[in-house]
């Protein structure tokens, strides 16, 4: 199972294999959780966004968490799932 950390802020890390474990596990950690995975991984998007004033795709879970990684959002413990 591959463990994502968020890093700033409370910072949390949580475990997932697909996406939808993905979505669900920053969906558990957020303040206003949305219910569908299309707008909380653009909520999350936007939320980092003007935290870091980087651009972070949504498009796609390998996308947001690579520009998560890249930006120093988040850190991967397994490199497969990062790419």
């Amino acid at each position: 199972m591959t463990k994502y950390t968020i890093k700033g802020g409370e910072g949390h890390s949580f475990h997932a294999d697909t996406d939808a474990e993905f979505i669900q596990g920053l969906r558990e950690h957020h303040k206003q959780p949305m219910q569908d995975d299309g707008k909380m991984l653009k909520l999350m998007a936007a939320t980092y966004c003007e935290s870091r004033q980087r651009s972070f795709r949504f498009s796609s879970v390998p996308d947001f968490i690579e520009d998560c990684v890249r930006h120093g959002v988040m850190e991967v413990s397994d490199a497969e799932r990062a790419r």
